[in-house]
């Protein structure tokens, strides 16, 4: 996904970010024994959901939900899954519950199997039409630039128990089939195989490559959508649903497209729910979010500021990696999410930077803009934690470059592609503890001292300065300082450009920490440019997270506001953007 903890009890303490459940309906003629009645207490029950078998209608958003449950060890007692309340008609194998509860989120059924094979529970809801805390997350209808409503049954991490009974759980992959009643003449998207048995019925079916909740409850709709073919080939065959006149159509450029399915499914294998793929313009919140086999773009990307060097197909292409990097492998936990927007980011810009000229640069000063505002370190620490839509919201600069960009320059590109079709080789859910592991394991070098300095942290993230001083003898001698609040030691690796007197005088060079650090103050020698340097930017290519401004360096006192000035001195660095493009941030000392 890509926007502008969590799930459902993430969206209950704090603000949400991002995708809601579907409701659904039954996927076979069910069994109607007569109910059992069961002892007050019955035996708790654990289980996993197996499959989700879903219906609605997009008129009355009435929903019915059969959720088919591998259940261990006795065949009767009580359930707790997920729900909000208004879940009604609750059956188990068909049969009334022995009794129901919904109570602070949770639906208590209990019952008796009498029936062999698998478990099934059936429920009924009306899914209010509503979203959630600033977010589309939920049931939707907006109208689009022509006044045509854009319908949108959206779940996302830790979400699916708002619409109906779910495992809410980030790791769980299952099985789902949608059957969505709508209007004549009502174009519905839903994830996996699409048919249309008639004028009033679209069926959806996901029973091959399994799916988390987060992002396979979903069913978007639009009268007006029109169906183009962008790409039809041995990788894949992409169809884009627009309305006439839509702005996605013109600024995507198909062969672009093409190109990029087929550097992806040559390194992580064929799109992993099917040959078709469906992209779709909307009115959404977010520039684009990922469904299995779905797509839905912001429909006004290519009006929108050009953060990226073309917004439109850079989002495109992020999707789609996610068609492996949190579809297909997912989640361990909502602590995760870092990883699966760092993965999409990073091989979108890695293609862009193999294929597409300078939009790669574009790209890394995007990054390196939002990295240095973060506000979170990508493993929070911080107690209470942050509310996850603020966030997810910031680790779109840190976590590419942190958890893979920064990398290349220590362990190189190849090893670390190699890491990530390691890590996204099995469908399966994956931390950010298991992306380290990978990384350590195509490298062969440990990177624990990196992970804790970078990625855990409480607070503001205490960011590095570097200062550079330097002195011309028979070569050129560069002593580079970084400077943090906390005296941390990044390992990292640091381009310099050496500076002359105009601006054809500029020459790059490196300077390594290590990923073992054992000072703050690195000295390199390198040859003499064949001109006196005058100055020396820090990073010029935005590849690594640092602070830009070298004239404050804070420290935090007991109580109260304190600065500590440092003016720049002869042979001082003066890095980053121009001083009058800068900012400065004064931090109350806690």
């Amino acid at each position: 996904m890509r926007i502008g903890f969590v799930l459902r009890p993430l969206l209950r303490r704090c603000m949400p970010p991002l995708l809601l459940g579907l409701l659904g309906g039954s996927g076979c003629d069910a069994v109607d024994p007569e109910p059992q009645d069961l002892p007050d207490a019955g035996t708790p029950l654990a289980y996993t959901v197996d499959r989700y078998d879903q219906t609605f209608d997009l008129t009355t958003r009435e929903a019915t939900s059969r959720l088919w449950l591998d259940v261990e060890g006795a065949r009767e007692g009580c359930l707790s899954l997920p729900a909000p309340e208004g879940v009604t008609d609750v059956r188990w194998q068909g049969a009334p519950a022995a009794s129901t509860r919904t109570e602070e989120g949770t639906l208590e059924v209990c019952g008796r199997s009498v029936v062999d094979g698998p478990l099934w529970i059936e429920s009924r809801r009306v899914v209010p039409e509503t979203t959630y805390l600033y977010t589309q997350v939920g049931f939707s209808r907006r109208p689009d630039l022509h006044g045509d409503l854009f319908s949108y049954l959206l779940g996302w991490v830790e979400s699916c128990d708002l619409l109906g009974p779910c495992d809410d759980a980030p790791a769980r992959l299952a099985h789902f089939t949608f059957d969505v009643t709508h209007a004549p003449g009502q174009v519905v998207l839903c994830p996996g195989s699409l048919s249309r048995p008639d004028e009033t019925h679209t069926r959806c079916e996901l029973l091959g490559t399994r799916a988390p909740t987060y992002s396979a409850f979903m069913v978007a709709s639009h009268p007006a959508w029109k169906r183009t073919r962008l790409v039809d080939s041995e990788v894949a065959r992409v169809e884009l649903y627009e309305v006439p006149g839509g702005l996605l159509g013109p600024a995507l450029d198909a062969a672009a497209v093409e190109d990029f399915l087929g550097w992806m499914t040559a390194r992580f294998g064929p799109l992993p729910y099917g040959h078709e793929l469906r992209v779709a313009g909307a009115p959404t919140e977010w520039l684009g979010m990922e469904h299995p086999a779905n797509i839905i773009l912001r429909d006004n990307l290519p009006l929108l500021p050009k953060d990226y060097a073309n917004m439109t197909l850079h989002t495109l292409m992020h999707e789609v990696v996610h068609q492996w990097a949190g579809n297909r492998t997912t989640l361990a936990s909502a602590r995760d999410y870092p990883w699966k927007e760092a993965v999409a980011e990073y091989l979108t810009y890695v293609y862009e930077d193999e294929h597409r000229g300078t939009d790669a640069a574009s790209t890394l000063a995007y990054w390196d803009r939002l990295a240095r505002t973060s506000s979170f370190y990508l493993r929070p620490g911080d107690v209470p934690a942050p509310p996850f839509i603020s966030f997810v919201n910031d680790v779109y600069g840190t976590g590419p470059m942190i958890l893979l960009l920064q990398l290349e320059s220590l362990v190189g590109r190849p090893q670390v592609l190699s890491a990530l079709q390691s890590f996204l080789a099995e469908p399966g859910a994956q931390s950010i503890e298991d992306l380290r592991t990978a990384l350590e394991g195509a490298s062969g070098v440990g990177l624990q001292r990196y992970f804790e300095t970078w990625v855990d942290g409480a607070g503001e993230p205490d960011w590095p300065f570097f200062q550079v001083e330097w002195r011309e003898e028979e070569a050129l001698v560069l002593t580079v300082t970084q400077r943090t609040v906390a005296g941390r030691v990044y390992p990292c690796v640091v381009e310099l450009e050496l500076q002359g007197e105009t601006g054809e005088q500029r020459q790059r060079v490196t300077v390594s920490y290590g990923l073992e650090p054992l000072s703050a103050t690195v000295h390199a020698t390198v040859p003499l440019p064949p001109w006196p340097v005058r100055a020396v930017t820090v990073d010029p290519g935005n590849r690594l997270v640092n602070r830009r401004i070298p004239l404050f360096l804070w420290e935090p006192p007991a109580s109260g506001l304190a600065l500590g000035l440092k003016g720049p001195v002869e042979g001082d660095a003066v890095d980053g953007d121009e001083l009058e493009q800068r900012s400065v941030r004064f931090r109350e000392g806690r």
